[in-house]
């Protein structure tokens, strides 16, 4: 996914609208791709300003990228299988759109275990033909706020570490909320802003140089009141906002062996491009392992994810319209 550039604002914050923002430190999202991060006092959100182009965003995600989305085919259809758990719970029956569903695995999980239809939304072209073939999924190519869907389309729009790659995250909640019927739930999962922007700081104090982000791509920074403000902005009220990955947040404040190892150096250049074909790409998908195995892991990583506190390194939302 490589989303567009949102035009340059006037210094204030994107989020909240405060100023003055402040210097965080540099970053590099990409070889050759370094930037001033500010960050808002009022909000706690951080952004990379100026915002870098269109493409130096889109190296962020070489086709290569996506072979990872095999590799882990069974984990994400799981994921899929799980929420169809949660969310027919919610309700029996349904809509739900997956936004950034890559090869829509997820989707197909979902589908295969819930009387729910669905529908992906992916920005790569290859991935959302190949999902198309290899899970028999609808998937548009667009970006979120261009998605093809009229309004009041869905009853849920699961966005899972997508809005912080966009370079404007309230029109991409706007956009969601818009396709939201009355009563629907939006389930979010992002980084927690400042835990994942943490390494960045603490090193370019440390060793006076900019290194890349731990996640490649991530253009804003958002913390839990970031996060607040852009939900009420775009009609939704927040359920619960939870906290999780607790050894994550560890490893993001030097707390563990070898947790700067992968900041010791720069951003690479983007190695040449593979040419797998979508057989080639089957290859790559693991054994199936044990859903009864993957159903009680599941279960106890929920029993970590609390409403209070921010030690780690991700936020799961769940908001209604």
């Amino acid at each position: 996914m490589s989303p567009t550039a949102a035009p340059e604002r006037d210094g204030a914050c994107p989020v909240c609208g405060a100023r003055p923002t402040r210097f965080a430190c540099r970053a590099l999202l990409c070889a050759a791709c370094e930037r001033d991060i500010r960050d808002c006092p009022a909000c706690g959100a951080a952004f990379y300003q100026p915002l870098p182009s269109p493409s130096e965003i889109g190296r962020c995600y070489p086709r290569r990228y996506f072979a990872g989305f095999f590799r882990q085919y069974w984990q994400d259809y799981y994921k899929g299988r799980a929420l169809a758990r949660t969310l027919s719970a919610f309700r029996a029956s349904g809509s739900l759109l997956d936004v950034g569903c890559a090869l829509g695995t997820l989707l197909a999980g979902f589908r295969d275990h819930s009387s729910w239809t669905v529908s992906g939304l992916e920005l790569s072209q290859e991935a959302a033909t190949m999902g198309r073939e290899l899970n028999g999924v609808d998937i548009a190519c667009a970006a979120l706020a261009q998605a093809p869907w009229p309004d009041a389309s869905f009853d849920c729009v699961h966005l899972n570490n997508v809005l912080e790659h966009e370079s404007d995250p309230a029109a991409a909640l706007a956009a969601a909320s818009r396709m939201l019927r009355p009563g629907g739930r939006l389930l979010l999962t992002l980084p927690n802003g400042p835990v994942d922007l943490l390494a960045n700081r603490i090193l370019f104090r440390k060793w006076g140089r900019a290194v890349p982000t731990r996640h490649g791509g991530h253009l804003f920074f958002l913390s839990r009141r970031a996060v607040g403000i852009l939900l009420e902005r775009a009609g939704l009220k927040a359920a619960s906002i939870r906290c999780f990955h607790w050894k994550s947040g560890l490893k993001a404040r030097g707390w563990l062996p070898g947790a700067w190892r992968q900041f010791r150096s720069a951003a690479r250049a983007s190695a040449p491009e593979d040419s797998l074909t979508l057989d080639g790409y089957r290859a790559l998908i693991r054994r199936k392992p044990s859903w009864p195995l993957y159903l009680l892991r599941w279960r106890l990583r929920r029993i970590s994810r609390w409403s209070w506190g921010a030690f780690g390194y991700d936020l799961e939302v769940v908001a209604h319209k």
